[in-house]
């Protein structure tokens, strides 16, 4: 009797560092990637930052352009304020650097690639005349020139939301 009770203490032991060890990964994990809430917080960052790069790019192009800018910033201002917080809290988190860090190799990165984008001023401003008109700016994603890309560290749960960019034409709601 007694060599049973020693190894089932053993085992439980040894199944509540397994536990533990397991519940420890898991927490892990998701502290090392971002969130739904996160993901739609820099897909609206990226919206807001590709519009403002084509507002600059094209105000010379007689597209008026800036002024569209504006409307979509006066229109969707709540969501992009809101948008700040959580993508500076995975940035914190993921140790990526900050935000003025992350805003400026974003804005980089969509100047670059505009380049390669034929008539990118012109589908710039369809995104942007789309994104004002949706309750959800989100929602014209997929109609962007230059394509969304997803951080590496997105959680299970943020996959399934994600907006993939060229899914589909956008629609009105």
């Amino acid at each position: 009797m007694q060599h049973f009770q020693r190894k089932t203490w053993k085992d439980i032991l040894v199944r509540g560092v397994a536990a533990a060890i397991a519940s420890s990964v898991a927490a892990g994990h998701a502290l090392a990637c971002v969130s739904t809430t996160e993901l739609k917080a820099d897909q609206i960052r990226f919206l807001d930052m590709q519009l403002r790069v084509a507002a600059l790019q094209c105000r010379n192009r007689g597209t008026g352009f800036p002024g569209l800018y504006n409307a979509f910033v006066l229109t969707h201002r709540s969501k992009i304020q809101d948008s700040r917080a959580p993508v500076e809290s995975y940035l914190t988190r993921l140790s990526i650097g900050s935000m003025d860090h992350y805003t400026t190799r974003q804005a980089n990165l969509i100047s670059f690639e505009s380049t390669q984008v034929h008539d990118f001023c012109h589908s710039a401003m369809l995104a942007a005349t789309f994104a004002i008109e949706l309750h959800n700016p989100l929602d014209g994603m997929d109609l962007l020139p230059v394509a969304y890309k997803a951080p590496k560290v997105t959680c299970a749960d943020a996959d399934t939301a994600l907006i993939r960019s060229r899914s589909g034409p956008a629609h009105l709601r």
